[in-house]
């Protein structure tokens, strides 16, 4: 047998946490078998990220870029189900890893999951009318794996055939090891040594929200005297972010974990990867949820208060952020937040997941 092969079918909607999950599983998967072919399969814009982390990828234009571009829908759907099919053809996996839509995002994969390969599922804790629907209920059944990023299978509902499922715990795209200290991450992005940095960041840039997020957390920072506002202007972004008074901008950084250690305390949207890896790095902060069509951010944000590991803003008015960033400048409330954060997401979910694919090989 040769080198084994996966491809990664990484299909994103306004961020790039499905990316950004599969891209970690494949680091990890690399270090364990560094012999195995890796190829990304994506829609996200920003699929220079996947390059930047060692691995190729093979791009589809994202539903935005069509309706903006002027591409007639049934041309579109038929390229993505053609080039979709072609490229796992051609590329053979031994092992196809998709995440969080089970059947593709036009259900083009429902018959690729009966091709020869191994399939696997990254399953994300979903609304549980998305999660229970029939359709993802069944597809699960051509799934040989399913794995759940999370500390319980059971964060996911019910499943078909429950013996399939292996809770991994949080995927991160780095090891605690490889997170740097805070006066090295600041000199990195060029930042002051000194005084108090607060992060802001709603997203990967698809999300019109953001705008409006973002203009009250810089009015709410400029209250707060010694406090600078760093916003994290995500790869998506296709416009200069707005313009914000005595904030420093973070364009196009990648990935946040590289360089979250450098903040005092953050403000940010509520999506999985954003808010595990801020409690990851121990950073205190108050969370936004946004609304979503699959994922219920403002489910995860009661979890995290409820564990003491980080506040919340609901919803986003001017009052309620000024009340929830003031408590979370205090330096007692910070130290308290930051070390039930580290205790709530205590490990790396990565590895355990890529052992679980290299399991499926003959």
């Amino acid at each position: 047998m040769g080198a084994p092969r996966f491809v990664f079918y990484a299909v994103n909607g306004l961020g790039l946490g499905h990316v950004t999950r599969l891209v970690s599983i494949a680091r990890a998967l690399r270090r364990l078998s560094p012999e195995c072919e890796v190829l990304f399969l994506t829609s996200s814009e920003a699929d220079h990220v996947i390059y930047r982390e060692g691995f190729a990828a093979v791009k589809l234009p994202s539903k935005t870029i069509r309706e903006r571009c002027g591409l007639r829908k049934g041309h579109y759907l038929k390229l993505v189900q053609t080039v979709t099919w072609n490229t796992i053809s051609a590329f053979d996996p031994d092992v196809l890893v998709v995440d969080t839509y089970p059947t593709g995002s036009f259900e083009e994969l429902i018959p690729v999951l009966r091709w020869r390969q191994k399939n696997v599922f990254v399953f994300r804790e979903q609304r549980a009318e998305v999660a229970g629907s029939e359709l993802l209920q069944a597809s699960l059944r051509l799934y040989d794996r399913i794995l759940i990023p999370h500390e319980d299978v059971s964060q996911v509902g019910p499943l078909p055939e429950p013996a399939k499922a292996l809770a991994v715990g949080p995927i991160l795209i780095r090891e605690r090891h490889e997170l740097t200290d805070q006066a090295r991450a600041r000199q990195a992005l060029g930042l002051p040594r000194d005084g108090t940095l607060l992060y802001a960041s709603f997203g990967g840039g698809g999300d019109p929200e953001a705008t409006r997020a973002l203009t009250l957390t810089a009015q709410v920072a400029r209250e707060l005297p010694g406090v600078r506002l760093v916003v994290g202007a995500g790869p998506l972004w296709r416009e200069q972010p707005p313009a914000l008074e005595g904030a420093v901008v973070l364009q196009g950084r990648y990935p946040a974990l590289d360089f979250l250690p450098a903040f005092d305390a953050a403000v940010t949207a509520a999506g999985y990867n954003a808010v595990h890896e801020l409690l990851y790095a121990g950073i205190p902060s108050v969370f936004v949820p946004f609304e979503r069509m699959v994922d219920d951010q403002e489910k995860r944000v009661h979890e995290v208060v409820d564990a003491g590991a980080g506040l919340a803003c609901l919803p986003l008015t001017r009052e309620g952020l000024t009340r929830a960033v003031r408590e979370l400048m205090k330096p007692e409330v910070r130290q308290r937040l930051g070390a039930r954060a580290r205790e709530k997401v205590a490990r790396n979910g990565a590895e355990p997941a890529a052992r679980a694919l290299l399991e499926l090989l003959p």
